[in-house]
C-alpha cells in the first residue's frame, strides 16, 4: 500500500495532542466512519467539531480516510496496519484506536467500496433439470427441455437467471463456455 507524502504527514499530526485533542481526535473517527459507510444519521458536520482550526480538521478527516480506504482495498489485518504505519515513522498512542476502529468497520468499509465499484456479477452457481416435452402445439415428438437456473452475485445480492433450451441449445451454451476457458487459459499463460 502506498499513501502519498502529505497523507503519511498528516498522519503523523494527527499523533500530536497539541494539534487535537484526544476528545476531537474520537470524534473525528466516529465521523470518517459515518461518511465513509454513508450512514451520517446524526448529522455531524466537519466545522461542529472544531470550528477554530477546520484546515487542520479537514486534513485529518482526508489523510485517515484515505488510510482507512487503502488499507480495506488491499484487506490489511489490525496487524498489517500497525506494520505499515510503523514503516511509515507514525507512532504514538492513539495508533491503537486508529487501528482499532479501522478493523471494527473493516467489513463496511469493504462493503461500501465494493458497491462503489464499478463490477459485473458473478456466477456463483448453476441449476438444471430435464423435463420432457411429450407433446406441444407445433411438435409431437417427444424432446428433452432443460431449465437452467444461474446464481449470479453483485454487491453481495443474489440473483437468478433462468431460462429454458433444447439438448442441441445447451450443448451451443457448453462449447462457448469450453471455448471462453480455453481463451482465457491460453491469455494466462502468455
Amino acid at each position: 500500500m502506498e499513501l502519498a507524502k502529505e497523507v503519511i504527514d498528516s498522519l503523523a499530526n494527527i499523533q500530536n495532542s497539541n494539534i487535537l485533542s484526544e476528545e476531537t481526535f474520537l470524534e473525528l473517527l466516529d465521523v470518517i466512519i459515518s461518511y465513509i459507510c454513508k450512514n451520517n444519521s446524526d448529522g455531524k458536520s466537519i466545522a461542529s467539531i472544531y470550528p477554530s482550526k477546520s484546515d487542520l480538521v479537514k486534513a485529518a478527516i482526508a489523510s485517515i480516510s484515505c488510510l482507512f480506504i487503502e488499507a480495506a482495498r488491499h484487506d490489511y489485518d489490525e496487524e498489517s496496519l500497525k506494520i505499515f504505519l510503523h514503516n511509515e515513522h507514525i507512532n504514538g498512542p492513539r495508533i491503537e484506536k486508529l487501528c482499532s476502529t479501522y478493523v471494527n468497520n473493516k467489513q463496511d468499509i469493504q462493503t461500501q467500496l465494493e458497491l462503489t465499484g464499478d463490477s459485473i456479477s458473478h456466477i456463483v452457481d448453476v441449476d438444471w433439470r430435464l423435463h420432457h416435452c411429450v407433446k406441444i402445439s407445433t411438435c409431437t415428438t417427444d424432446m428433452p427441455i432443460y431449465n437452467i437456473r444461474v446464481s449470479t452475485r453483485k454487491y453481495n445480492e443474489i440473483k437468478y437467471v433462468t431460462f429454458t433450451c433444447t439438448i442441441q441449445q445447451l450443448q451451443d451454451l457448453v462449447y462457448k463456455l469450453k471455448d471462453a476457458v480455453r481463451h482465457i487459459e491460453k491469455i494466462s499463460s502468455i
